[in-house]
């Protein structure tokens, strides 16, 4: 009896943890991923593991709450959380807020539950299928420089945004999931995340590090992938993944990639893309992707011209944006085999960063580009 009594206290202490104060479970804010007309991706992190939910609705007065299910399993007992709201209508002011509740003992038959933490009301607007206006804003190789980043928010005070697009080396050579939390949660707080939704294209430098392979943990994927397409309004976003900037032979990947096919599988992809009902009807076309196809050197290693070439060569987009070479340089349609205005944002230093500010008016479409003094580099209409 004693020696049962002795095996089922060691059982409780190794499930147990001390219950946390309530003010101590969120370890980062909400932020929103994978918008679309339908639905919305709610994503925040707890500092101990939690039973999670959002509570939303069109009225703070009548809230429906929604969770993670896995094969009929509540998807508790973790600290990121990634919950899906579905069904929701097009162009309509949702209202939310996030419930934590800590779990300090989770077993077969026994489970036992601390304090909850639920976060401030936040709103967003679904987009829309008929929207015809909208503004987004995009960075590019911020390499986690967080001093750069507020001084370019500190231009886009007076822009109201609907959408923000991380293209590419933002969230750089990442070695640990807290370095990663660390730099999405500064990014999400600097954007207003809990009420704008952000998408994060990776760029090469994302590739690269410890938790690279980890990385969607914590950022929203298109349909499962780090390509795929959307449209805000009447304007179609395609968005490609160029993968590293060197050959998957070269001794530093210690053959451990293959973005060979993974190109091709875009290919693919973007043969269908181009080719839809979806795309050929849309008002404006915007294609992004971190590495540039046009404007590179002759002698630079170019892998998706190869497997994208001939596609964009014919393919009607109305602007592409690009980053990567830390150069900003506006590349117009027709002047290196484009089919289409290209722009290239800037680097990772004060001297040559860019922000991108693209606006959507009825039929009329804008780019403006800023560098960090806030001086406007272009300001072209598409």
């Amino acid at each position: 009896m004693k020696k049962n009594l002795l095996l089922f206290c060691f059982s409780v202490l190794t499930y147990y943890s001390y219950a946390q104060p309530r003010d101590s479970i969120f370890r980062t804010s909400a932020y929103l991923q994978n918008p679309a007309p339908d639905g919305m991706t709610v994503m925040w992190h707890t500092r101990v593991p939690c039973y999670s939910w959002v509570e939303y609705g069109t009225d703070t007065l009548e809230m429906q709450r929604a969770q993670t299910w896995i094969e009929g399993e509540s998807m508790a007992n973790n600290t990121l959380n990634r919950i899906r709201l579905s069904g929701l209508a097009p162009e309509t002011r949702y209202y939310y807020r996030v419930c934590s509740r800590e779990i300090t003992l989770y077993q077969p038959y026994l489970k036992e539950f601390g304090e909850t933490a639920i976060s401030k009301t936040s709103s967003f607007t679904t987009l829309g299928k008929t929207r015809d206006s909208f503004t987004a804003v995009i960075f590019n190789d911020l390499h986690d420089n967080y001093p750069l980043f507020d001084k370019l928010l500190q231009h886009l005070e007076s822009v109201s945004y609907d959408l923000v697009i991380f293209n590419g080396d933002c969230i750089a050579d990442v070695q640990t999931e807290d370095k990663a939390v660390g730099t999405i949660s500064t990014y999400s707080s600097g954007i207003g995340a809990d009420k704008v939704p952000s998408v994060y294209v990776r760029g090469n430098h994302e590739t690269r590090g410890a938790y690279s392979p980890f990385l969607w943990n914590l950022i929203g994927m298109m349909d499962g992938h780090s390509y795929g397409a959307f449209s805000v309004g009447d304007t179609r976003f395609v968005l490609l993944d160029c993968g590293e900037d060197k050959p998957d032979d070269h001794w530093v990947y210690y053959g451990l990639n293959d973005f060979t096919q993974f190109r091709r599988d875009q290919a693919e992809f973007l043969e269908k893309e181009v080719a839809s009902q979806t795309f050929l009807s849309a008002a404006k076309r915007v294609l992004i992707h971190h590495i540039p196809v046009y404007g590179m050197r002759e002698d630079a290693f170019v892998p998706c011209r190869d497997e994208w070439g001939d596609m964009l060569a014919e393919a009607p987009f109305d602007l592409c944006l690009n980053a990567h070479t830390h150069r900003f340089r506006h590349i117009p349609q027709g002047t290196d085999g484009n089919n289409f205005p290209v722009v290239i944002g800037g680097g990772s230093n004060e001297e040559g960063a860019t922000v991108m500010i693209l606006r959507k008016q009825e039929e009329k479409m804008t780019l403006t580009v800023l560098n960090a003094k806030g001086e406007t580099l272009l300001l072209l209409e598409v």
